[in-house]
């Protein structure tokens, strides 16, 4: 019969769940609200970049004197800069872009790419929080194993000394027993002790992580199984960077298409409707309509600018090219780790039974004064590295295997 069996759930009370550690850390987050926050702002940049669909109007007056026409240049539009208009005027005036041969649509293709963008953002900023708040929770899951281990290794031990100082108070052995027995029981109450500390410290930065009080919840041990998380078939095409980086191009691209068609006409609409106090050379109306087409010949910065935007287009190519390969590499360290560690808890398994049958046989001959103190301690020690390393592997599978469906954009 096996003395310590494969470490499972102990808590009496119901733990928190990693899926609920990770959902509060998302929720209470400072930095995911900022996200929140820009992804909301490029939302209203896409409206921004509309309004070249929608007339523009505006009330204007002036008053002047002097010389006829030599104010028209105040930029108050329509019937007020009239050069054959003189004294006080008011009046309406409204502008509507007819047709800009893209370069409206461009830019409200650019901001919802960049919306896109600052969603795919966010979820980077998502993963990285859930990431963190993950290897803690394993950390303190971790500690609250170790420390559970540790008080059962400690029971063991002070029986073991207990014994041990029986046998030198008969004369039956040296007194070098009770000594060596008295620390190895020591180095399971202190061991226990560091673990508890541990557990106190992980549980603090875990409820900071997550903004609830420390005293709300309890981490668990480790599970039996070490699945720590369900499949959630994700890909290295759903991770946020990956995303991010091709709404990059997506956005170099329209900017590009923009800065291109400034180069097309443009044909614009204006009309005004006001009064006007006094005229010259033409007889006085109440509004003015007019049709304008606008062609670019020479514009020296939009050239530069669209030499510029390509550029960038190739650069956003590049960092995609680059980041789907970080990506991919990270994916393997991934699979690499939990497949490495998968195999050697399985091979633990076999050292666990062995050891336990070591140590059991050594502490039944020494009770019984047909073994020696040095084997059962080296028979304990061997037992408590074994646990130790069965706890690690299974914290580096849970770690790993959570990290990677966090890594490639899994909901969770």
């Amino acid at each position: 019969m096996m003395l310590f069996a494969p470490i499972g759930w102990a808590d009496n009370q119901a733990p928190m769940s990693v899926l609920e550690v990770l959902q509060l850390a998302a929720k209470n987050s400072p930095q995911l609200s900022a996200s929140l926050l820009n992804e909301l702002a490029a939302q209203k940049s896409v409206d921004i970049a509309r309004a070249p669909y929608f007339p523009s109007a505006g009330v204007g007056a002036i008053d002047s004197t002097g010389f006829p026409g030599s104010s028209s240049n105040l930029n108050i539009g329509g019937l007020m800069e009239s050069p054959y208009r003189s004294g006080f005027s008011a009046g309406l005036v409204a502008q509507q872009t007819i047709w800009d041969f893209g370069r409206t649509s461009h830019n409200v293709a650019a901001a919802q790419y960049q919306t896109q963008f600052e969603h795919a953002n966010t979820k980077v900023n998502e993963y990285q929080v859930k990431a963190l708040a993950l290897k803690v929770y394993y950390a303190c899951s971790d500690y609250k194993t170790q420390e559970h281990i540790w008080t059962q290794l400690s029971h063991e031990s002070a029986l073991i000394t207990q014994q041990a100082i029986n046998f030198v108070n008969t004369g039956q052995v040296s007194i070098v027993d009770k000594y060596l027995a008295q620390t190895e029981t020591q180095e399971a109450y202190t061991a226990q002790a560091f673990f508890k500390q541990r557990i106190q410290d992980s549980t603090k930065t875990l409820a900071i992580i997550m903004g609830v009080p420390e005293t709300s919840f309890s981490c668990p041990m480790l599970p039996h199984t070490t699945v720590g998380l369900p499949n959630f078939n994700t890909n290295m095409h759903d991770n946020p960077m990956v995303s991010r980086a091709a709404d990059s191009i997506q956005i170099a691209e329209e900017q590009l298409k923009s800065e291109k068609a400034q180069f097309y006409p443009k044909i614009v609409a204006d009309a005004s409707l006001g009064s006007m106090q006094n005229t010259h050379f033409v007889d006085k109306q109440s509004y003015a309509v007019g049709i304008g087409v606008v062609i670019p010949i020479v514009d020296v910065a939009s050239s530069e600018g669209i030499k510029r935007d390509e550029i960038l287009v190739s650069k956003h190519r590049q960092e995609l090219y680059a980041e789907q390969q970080r990506v991919a590499e990270q994916n393997a360290t991934y699979d690499e780790t939990i497949k490495a560690f998968t195999i050697r808890l399985s091979q633990l398994k076999t050292e666990l039974n062995l050891a336990n049958m070591a140590y059991i046989t050594a502490k039944n001959r020494y009770f019984s004064m047909q073994g020696n103190l040095i084997d059962l301690r080296d028979a304990y020690r061997n037992l408590v590295q074994v646990q130790s390393d069965i706890i690690d592997t299974r914290v580096q599978i849970l770690q790993a295997s959570g990290e990677k469906a966090l890594f490639n954009g899994a909901d969770l």
